[in-house]
This record gives C-alpha cells, sequence and structure tokens, in this order.
C-alpha cells in the first residue's frame, strides 16, 4: 500500500490540529497516573478528555468538508504539516 499526499496545511491549521493532538495525548498519559480514588480530580480529567476528543474528531471532519479530500483514513505528517492517506 502507497500513501498519497491530500492536503498541505497552512500554519494555522496545523497549529490547530497540534494543540489539540498535544492536549489529547497529554490527557492521556495524565488518565495512566491519576489516582482514581480522588473522584473530583478523575471526573475532571474525563469531561476535559471527552470534549478535546470531540474536538479533534470535529476538527477532521470540518478539514474534510471544507477541502473535500480522497479517502477516508487520514493522517498529519507532522515534520511536513501534510495530510496523508493510503492509495
Amino acid at each position: 500500500m502507497t500513501t498519497k499526499e491530500v492536503w498541505q496545511l497552512n500554519d494555522e491549521e496545523f497549529k490547530e490540529i497540534e494543540d489539540l493532538f498535544e492536549k489529547k495525548i497529554a490527557l492521556e498519559n495524565l488518565s495512566k497516573i491519576i489516582d482514581a480514588d480522588n473522584q473530583k480530580l478523575y471526573d475532571k480529567l474525563i469531561k476535559d478528555y471527552g470534549k478535546t476528543v470531540h474536538e479533534f474528531n470535529s476538527w477532521w471532519d470540518k478539514m474534510a468538508k471544507k477541502y473535500s479530500w480522497e479517502g477516508k483514513n487520514w493522517w498529519l505528517d507532522f515534520e511536513t504539516k501534510k495530510i496523508m492517506t493510503n492509495q
């Protein structure tokens, strides 16, 4: 299977998804070390994670619709700022 470039993100688009990705990963890592007995903190983590995942997925949906991206399974090459897909 080969990969194909779908879209070149501009700096603003890249910053938006990069921030969401970093926040999502940080919350996932925090969930591994947080004490579930601390209910208040755990509930906040779950709420923040749900919101972040929704924003992350919405970004992909919005961009795919806005630019009529080919394919269905996209990923971001963080070094080149390009959206890629399998061909």
